[in-house]
């Protein structure tokens, strides 16, 4: 299976022509069961093992293959779920008419489809077309996968960025040749910063 960035290999086994009262006679049924991983919590501590997984697939002429990259892939759905409800607030809506209550739902998780799409077009993720440095606190390698709160600092970024007066370049004056102050450089409050690095 395809996950993560690169290709991983795991044990499974499959049973074909079950049956399951719930589904129905008629329906036949295919069980793949994925064998658990095992994994380290740190560096030179003994392996441990999760626990087995369970998939039934409705068709039993589909490769088995392919069902376990279904299964894998059905995480980024779940990723989008989460950062529809907590990011974009979908099903939070306060409206007081019942048609704005439906309206409201549709339109954010279309502004979020049009902001994932715009980020693959533009190339955002890579370091080069990025508006913002990364925070300091961030890991030094750059993640698969670019964050949505990302993006809307990104976006916050071109909305926002010639308001309030953000050039290219270098903050300090670090890379130039003239003789610098010895002294530390004060940090001061940033507007900007303040801004486009809010995560509320």
């Amino acid at each position: 299976m395809f996950a993560a960035g690169a290709e991983h290999q795991c044990r499974v086994k499959t049973v074909t022509g079950l049956l399951w009262r719930t589904a129905g006679v008629e329906q036949l049924l295919k069980l793949v069961v994925i064998a658990p991983l095992h994994y380290r919590p740190r560096e030179g501590s003994r392996l441990l093992y999760r626990r087995p997984a369970y998939l039934i697939c409705t068709d039993p002429t589909l490769d088995t293959q392919q069902i376990v990259q279904n299964y894998v892939w059905r995480w980024e759905i779940e990723v989008n779920f989460h950062e529809e409800k907590s990011l974009l607030g979908v099903g939070q809506a306060q409206v007081r008419k019942p048609a704005a209550t439906q309206a409201v739902p549709a339109l954010l998780i279309a502004a979020y489809a049009m902001l994932l799409l715009a980020a693959i077009g533009s190339g955002v993720g890579s370091p080069a077309a990025s508006l913002l440095p990364p925070p300091k606190w961030s890991a030094r390698k750059s993640p698969i996968r670019t964050s949505t709160q990302r993006l809307i600092h990104e976006l916050q970024a071109e909305v926002w960025g010639r308001g309030l007066g953000l050039r290219q370049g270098n903050f300090s004056g670090f890379m130039t040749r003239q003789p610098l102050n010895q002294k530390p450089e004060k940090i001061l409050p940033s507007l900007p910063d303040a801004l486009l690095y809010c995560n509320g």
